[in-house]
């Protein structure tokens, strides 16, 4: 069980590497648009992938308070969100969530990166504490519940 202040990009992006590596059930995600977490590396998407390819109940949740980006600059993740629909859901959240500066990263609710803004490197970095991970697991819930946009990753039309 620990904690750990994070100051710097280059410590938030190892943490995130980390933790990554450590997912066995779930990730529950909340991020501005996905870029300063960098899943969209070809490392990382590939650890994301590997993740999913691993069968059994894993799911990824991801809400974003802007998809837009997500669907112009991200063909990895769009890529892995049409081949894996049944257990990767990413969706863009209602307007009036869109000020919420923060983000979290979840990782079977016992391992969180969870950034203090969306511009800095602040954060706190949790390995192997549930009841730490608590209060960013049911924050999560409750942005969840207020609903919004799925992302799909095919363009619907005529």
């Amino acid at each position: 069980m620990s904690a750990e202040l994070i100051t710097t990009w280059t410590e938030h992006d190892n943490s995130l590497q980390r933790l990554l590596c450590l997912a066995s059930n779930n990730l529950r995600i909340f991020d501005e648009d996905l870029a300063r977490l960098k899943l969209e590396r070809p490392d990382n998407a590939e650890m994301l992938r590997g993740f999913l390819v691993a069968g059994g109940q894993r799911t990824v949740q991801i809400v974003l308070r802007n998809a837009e980006p997500l669907r112009r600059v991200c063909p990895r993740l769009m890529t892995l969100l049409a081949t894996f629909p049944h257990c990767l859901t990413i969706v863009e959240c209602p307007p009036h969530l869109a000020s919420l500066a923060d983000s979290l990263f979840i990782v079977d609710d016992r391992h969180a990166l969870v950034r203090f803004s969306k511009d800095y490197p602040r954060a706190k970095a949790i390995i192997d504490d549930a009841e730490e991970c608590a209060p960013y697991v049911h924050r999560f819930a409750e942005i969840i519940e207020e609903g919004g946009e799925q992302v799909c990753a095919t363009t619907l039309g005529l």
